[in-house]
């Protein structure tokens, strides 16, 4: 069995706010005004995802604004190789717990 994780973090990529198809006002305040995003509420540009309103309905937005939809870039780990350094690590715990005299504990 083969897991997928993120690899190290590269350059990290905020909503894009109301020009992203998949951004929304929970409010359905977000007018386009000439090309530009206007609030309904306020009547200024919209913040993008620093608006408390805002919504992402593919739910890929994070609540610091960044966006998980380009997370493409994913390692491939396999789920033996994961068990076996976790077996190193609990057999080490085993042996600090039998030196304390704790092995019941195990």
């Amino acid at each position: 069995m083969r897991i997928t994780v993120p690899k190290a973090p590269a350059k990290v990529q905020l909503c894009i706010g109301a020009s992203c198809q998949y951004f929304i006002c929970v409010k359905k305040a977000l007018r386009f005004i000439q090309g530009k995003a206007i609030c309904g509420l306020t009547n200024d540009p919209c913040i993008g995802y620093k608006c408390q309103y805002a919504a992402c309905s593919a739910h890929a937005m994070a609540p610091n604004g960044e966006c998980t939809l380009n997370m493409r870039d994913k390692e491939v780990k396999d789920v033996a190789e994961e068990a076996k350094k976790m077996e190193k690590d609990v057999s080490k715990i085993k042996s600090h717990l039998k030196k304390l005299g704790l092995d019941d504990y195990i």
